[in-house]
C-alpha cells in the first residue's frame, strides 16, 4: 500500500511540473487583456477542462498506442527524458519550452473564439510533455490503485491550475516578468530532475528484463 501511494505521489508530481501551469500566465494575460472577469474565468475553465480531458484520452489510450506500434514502456520512459531535457534547458533560460505553442499559434489565437480550447488547453497546458508523462505513468502501473492514481493526478494538476489562471493578472501584478523568471527557472531545473529520473528508471527496466539486475 505504501508503494501504491508513492507512486500516486509521484504521478501527480512529475505531471504537474511538466504541466507547469505559471507557464501558461503569459500567455492567458495576453490573449484575455481586454475580456471581462466572466469571460476570463470562462476562458480559464474551459482551457482546464480541455486540458484534463485529453490526459484522460491519452492515458487511457496510451497503453493501446503503445501495443499497436510496439513501442517498449522503457522507450516512451526515454523519450520523455529527451523532452524534459529540452524543455528543462529552454526554462532555465526563461524561455518558453518549444514543446509549447509556438509564436504563430498565440498570435492566430488572439483572434479566435476557440482560445479557450487552442492553444490554452492544447497545446499550453498539455503539451507534448505532459502527454508522454501520462502515457509512461500508465504503462508504469502495476494495479488498479496505481492506474487510478494517474486519472487522479490528471484531475489535480487541472484543480491547481484553474485558480492560478483565474489569477494570472494579479500573479503577473505581483510577481512581475522577473518573479516568473524565477519560478520558470527553478521548474526547469524540477522538470530536468525528472527527466533523469525516468531515464534511470527505464535503464533499470531495460536491466531487469535482461536479467542483468543485482540480486
Amino acid at each position: 500500500m505504501q508503494s501504491d501511494l508513492a507512486f500516486g505521489v509521484i504521478a501527480f508530481t512529475s505531471l504537474l511540473v511538466v504541466y507547469n501551469p505559471f507557464s501558461a500566465i503569459p500567455i492567458f494575460v495576453a490573449l484575455t487583456m481586454e475580456d471581462t472577469r466572466h469571460e476570463r474565468f470562462y476562458t480559464a475553465l474551459w482551457g482546464v477542462v480541455t486540458s484534463i480531458v485529453v490526459l484522460v484520452v491519452f492515458a487511457l489510450a496510451g497503453t493501446w498506442v503503445l501495443g499497436f506500434f510496439s513501442i517498449t514502456t522503457e522507450a516512451l520512459q526515454i523519450t520523455a527524458g529527451v523532452i524534459f531535457f529540452g524543455m528543462g534547458s529552454d526554462m532555465l533560460q526563461a524561455k518558453r519550452a518549444r514543446t509549447k505553442t509556438t509564436r504563430q499559434e498565440q498570435d492566430e489565437a488572439a483572434t479566435r473564439k476557440t482560445l479557450a480550447v487552442i492553444p490554452l488547453g492544447l497545446p499550453t497546458l498539455t503539451g507534448p510533455g505532459a502527454i508522454v508523462t501520462v502515457i509512461a505513468l500508465e504503462g508504469q502501473a502495476a494495479n488498479a490503485f496505481q492506474a487510478t492514481s494517474v486519472y487522479v493526478a490528471c484531475l489535480l494538476v487541472g484543480v491547481v491550475a484553474l485558480p492560478t489562471l483565474i489569477l494570472a493578472h494579479r500573479l503577473l501584478e505581483t510577481l512581475g516578468r522577473t518573479g516568473l523568471n524565477v519560478v520558470t527557472r527553478i521548474m526547469g531545473l524540477v522538470i530536468m530532475a525528472v527527466g533523469v529520473q525516468f531515464v534511470i528508471s527505464a535503464v533499470e527496466g531495460i536491466a531487469r528484463s535482461w536479467g542483468l539486475d543485482a540480486p
